[in-house]
């Protein structure tokens, strides 16, 4: 049954019935809380609710709670540590969610994880963590880079860029920026 569950929940997301889903994988938790699949499939399910229909209702409140959405993502990746989808899924989701440093810390925690375990490639993570990480310092500090605030996460937004290119540290992609005359 716990396979048929997921399988039903993972329909429903590939239609956009996402509530529906949301629905599947809570049922799923209540009868296997130490599965991260559920917690996981849960947090999903709600961020492209949030995505495709937003989250406010008719008076301007929340429809989903984002922290729940954070919450969740985080329980799936601290339950399986190892699960690169899981601490990219939370990362990205933190940076959706305009909590930057928290997102920062979870994309350092997948870096180490991808540098740990050699067949596992992360890199497309961070490519796509750079440009949102880029568009949100321009939104924030109105395309004004030499704001403060943008000066803090550049550096890093082009680490992030470095790394979803391939190279395993900003070190390695410099070596190619120089040039002998």
């Amino acid at each position: 049954m716990t396979d048929d569950q997921i399988t039903q929940a993972a329909q429903l997301i590939a239609q956009g019935d996402f509530m529906e889903a949301m629905k599947i994988f809570e049922s799923f938790i209540e009868s296997n809380p130490d599965n991260p699949a559920g917690y996981h499939g849960w947090a999903e399910a709600a961020l492209f609710e949030i995505q495709v229909n937003g989250n406010f209702d008719e008076k301007g409140n929340d429809r989903i709670n984002e922290g729940q959405v954070a919450a969740y993502y985080r329980r799936a990746s601290s339950m399986d540590p190892e699960n690169p989808e899981y601490l990219a899924s939370h990362a990205k989701a933190l940076l959706e969610f305009d909590r930057i440093s928290m997102s920062v810390r979870e994309f350092r925690k997948l870096k180490d994880l991808g540098d740990k375990l050699d067949d596992l490639d992360v890199s497309s993570h961070f490519y796509e963590a750079a440009k949102t990480l880029i568009d949100l310092i321009d939104l924030k500090t109105e395309f004004d880079r030499s704001n403060p605030n943008a000066r803090q996460f550049i550096p890093i937004a082009l680490e992030f860029a470095m790394l979803g290119l391939g190279f395993s540290s900003v070190d390695e992609a410099m070596e190619y920026l120089v040039t002998e005359d």
